[in-house]
Formats: structure tokens, sequence, C-alpha cells
């Protein structure tokens, strides 16, 4: 597996999220992309970039912390949109990560996580606990063949503040 160190620039994303059970994710993620992209449309603006699901209450594993998964659907756009209680737009700040391209059945990324985790181990960082998923074939692809680009945010460690 072939693993980077990036920084992500800034980028503006309209996005929607959830507290939800690992078997409800496939049909809340292809509904979201759906109403998202229609927000988008409606007020005017466009998609600059690939959606992603997010998922941010990730153990120090990369594992969720409980049944219910805190989830993020978003896509990144050319413009700040009003937010309501449905849809969130805001920048999302840039940040440090590790990615990797995995390629095969969405349920069998768990050996990726394990491996981005050790990466950031070995850059002297610690896993933010948010991870990113960006899907890069369609659902049209056979499992085998699915293409998701996964990113876990990390920050490096401080520096001891004090000297002997």
């Amino acid at each position: 597996m072939q693993i980077e160190k990036i920084v992500k620039p800034a980028q503006t994303i309209v996005s929607m999220s959830t507290h939800i059970s690992h078997e409800h994710i496939p049909g809340y993620i292809g509904t979201s992309f759906v109403d998202l992209l229609e927000y988008i449309q409606k007020n005017g603006a466009e998609p600059v970039g690939t959606p992603f699901i997010s998922y941010l209450n990730l153990n120090d594993a990369g594992q969720p912390r409980d049944e219910l998964l805190d989830v993020e659907i978003g896509i990144p756009i050319n413009q700040e949109l009003p937010s309501t209680e449905r849809f969130q737009s805001y920048v999302l700040p840039s940040y440090q990560a590790v990615r990797t391209l995995y390629i095969g059945d969405y349920d069998d990324l768990t050996d990726s996580y394990k491996e981005l985790i050790t990466a950031i181990k070995q850059e002297n960082g610690i896993f933010t606990f948010r991870s990113y998923e960006y899907f890069l074939t369609d659902a049209s692809a056979p499992l085998e063949e699915q293409e998701t680009m996964i990113e876990l945010t990390y920050r490096l460690k401080r520096k001891d503040l004090f000297t002997s």
C-alpha cells in the first residue's frame, strides 16, 4: 500500500451530518449526495471537488467509538452558501493527513486504516480522530474495483516546552 503525507488546503464545503448505525450508512450516503447536489444547484453554486464522507468519532485505532457513527457527507463548492438546519456550509480549514488509495470492497477498509494509523505514528504524529473517504468510482463498478481515497487527519506531537 502506498501512503503519502499531504496538507489539504482550506476549502468551502456544503454538508449534511448525522449520527447513524453502520448498516444504514449506504442508503444515507446515496440520498445525501443527491440532496446536496440539489441544494448546491438551487443556490447557484458549483461543485469543485470530489464528494466525501467523513467519520468524526473514531478511536485511536481508526475504528468507531460506539455503535452509532458521527458522519458528515460533504461536497467542496465554489462559494459559501446559507446554512440551514439540514445543510451546513462553511470553510473547512487546512489539515495535515496521510492518505492512500484503496481498491476493493468498501467493507474491507480496516487494514488500510491500521496502516495509516501506523504511518501517523512513524511521523511523530497524533491521529485527530477524523477520516475522509473520497469515492472515486460510482456504485455501478464491481466491488473488487471500487476505488476509495482514504485520508486520516493528524497533528504533530508537541515538543517539550520545558528543558531540563
